[in-house]
């Protein structure tokens, strides 16, 4: 073999090798850029679809129009759930919790509608494509109320100018009457007068003769004569001053059919607090008192809307009963509540006997009846004094101005009188009798009193209503 033929096979020889080695390494770099390049695309091709979930191929490019400039330190999606938040916060008034945007605009819309639904009677409001159009609903809301209060000031204007006509019909009333007086005390003096020279002249018809006698009964004639026309006179005046008194007393019937007296049970419809929150799933609430304003366990109160005034029979949309007292808030347990309206933040509670500042000062008269079969109970008068004063409430005897509230029961009921053989039979049946008539009259005295008094009267249901203790009386005894 000839020099030098060694080596250069062996140079092929290593390159082919080398070439192979290239071959492989290139090919396998292919294999794996391949498939590199597929996870690649599947990775492209899911988060496409999942952008395309998120916003649509047109919508994705008006992302920056539709929201905006992204707040500083949010993303656009994080941008566009503040302004929800910001939007749902506007309309409920309080800061919506971490849930769902379609939950916050459901939450939302269900406030609308339960505010709107009381006044469903009242007005139609303005709905739009999809359900309630706030804003002009609440334009609408506040034309009628300008309406209103510009017939409230129209009323108020008439009734002040038929106050200064009857204001001025009883100075003149008063005025007439005073010459009435004058006149009559005039026609009086003139009938004494004249009764004084009437006595003389029998006096002087006695001593005198019988010329003198017929002259004297002359003039007493004459005088008897004037009397009478006195007397007719001062039978008009007087005819004339009750017909003036009748006609006041007309004035002021008409005057109390326009301005009907103040409402006496206003104190009692003061809310003593307000819901702070409420917790459905433990079917609990919160209240903005505490022990710092003497709040204690077991203390019931009836639940009202804030927008809407007190039921007349006091019944409250549900009754909640205090098991948690801190500092400032207390925690209430709801013991019944009304499914079609529901208890919401901002509520007001009320508790006619409590009060965080004083003690109030009540009157207790009448028989009670708490089972409902028509029968008082023997003890039902000391049962709501219990009630009273296991509340920080005072009873009393007898109606004053300083009494705050009266609890009027039934009437207690008027014996008949005892016979004499019924008397016999019991010798207690007279004091019985005297004692039964003696609690009727005192019944309708405190009655009166607290009318002409403007005390608020309340009868059991009302009072129970206005405790927040009706549902517990009605599931246990009370007392």
């Amino acid at each position: 073999m000839p020099a030098g033929k060694p080596s250069q096979s062996n140079a092929m020889l290593y390159t082919v090798i080398i070439f192979v080695a290239l071959f492989i390494i290139s090919t396998s770099c292919a294999v794996i850029f391949y498939i590199k390049s597929e996870e690649y695309k599947i990775q492209a091709d899911d988060a496409a679809r999942e952008m395309s979930a998120f916003a649509s191929r047109s919508e994705q490019g008006k992302i920056g129009a539709m929201v905006g400039k992204p707040l500083k330190g949010k993303s656009v999606l994080g941008t566009m759930v503040m302004y929800i938040d910001d939007l749902v916060e506007a309309v409920t008034g309080a800061g919506p919790e971490e849930t769902t945007a379609a939950v916050k605009v459901n939450e939302a819309k269900m406030k609308i509608n339960e505010v709107l639904e009381p006044l469903k009677d009242q007005l139609t409001g303005a709905t739009g494509p999809r359900g309630v159009d706030l804003i002009e609903t609440i334009r609408q809301l506040t034309a009628e109320l300008d309406a209103l209060n510009l017939s409230a000031r129209s009323i108020e204007s008439q009734l002040n100018n038929i106050q200064d006509d009857f204001d001025l019909a009883v100075k003149n009333f008063g005025i007439e009457e005073q010459m009435l007086i004058e006149d009559k005390n005039r026609y009086q003096a003139d009938a004494d007068r004249v009764q004084a020279d009437y006595d003389d002249l029998r006096q002087l018809m006695e001593e005198s003769a019988d010329e003198q006698i017929q002259i004297a009964m002359d003039k007493v004639e004459r005088s008897d004569e004037k009397l009478l026309q006195r007397t007719t006179q001062l039978q008009a005046i007087q005819q004339e001053l009750d017909e003036t008194k009748r006609e006041l007393g007309l004035a002021l019937s008409r005057l109390e059919d326009i301005k009907p007296r103040p409402d006496t049970d206003v104190k009692a419809f003061e809310p003593d607090a307000r819901i702070v929150k409420i917790d459905i799933e433990t079917n609990v609430v919160y209240l903005d008192i505490g022990s710092d304003d003497h709040v204690y366990r077991g203390l019931t109160f009836s639940v009202y809307d804030q927008s809407a005034p007190i039921p007349e029979d006091g019944k409250g949309k549900a009754e909640i009963e205090i098991f948690y007292v801190g500092r400032n808030v207390s925690g209430a347990q709801i013991n019944s509540s009304c499914t079609k309206n529901t208890i919401v933040p901002e509520g007001m509670v009320v508790n006619l006997i409590w009060d965080s500042e004083t003690s109030n000062s009540f009157v207790v008269a009448g028989d009670f009846d708490f089972d409902g079969d028509g029968r008082p109970e023997q003890n039902g008068f000391e049962k709501i004094e219990q009630l009273i004063e296991r509340w920080g409430g005072r009873t009393v005897d007898d109606i004053s101005i300083e009494t705050d509230f009266m609890v009027a029961g039934t009437r207690p009921p008027t014996p008949s009188k005892p016979s004499v053989e019924a008397i016999e039979l019991d010798p207690d049946a007279g004091q019985k009798y005297d004692a039964a008539m003696q609690k009727a009259q005192n019944y309708d005295v405190l009655l009166r009193k607290a009318r002409e008094l403007n005390v608020p009267v309340f009868n059991r249901k009302r009072f129970m209503h206005l405790t927040g203790y009706d549902s517990l009386a009605r599931r246990s005894s009370p007392f």
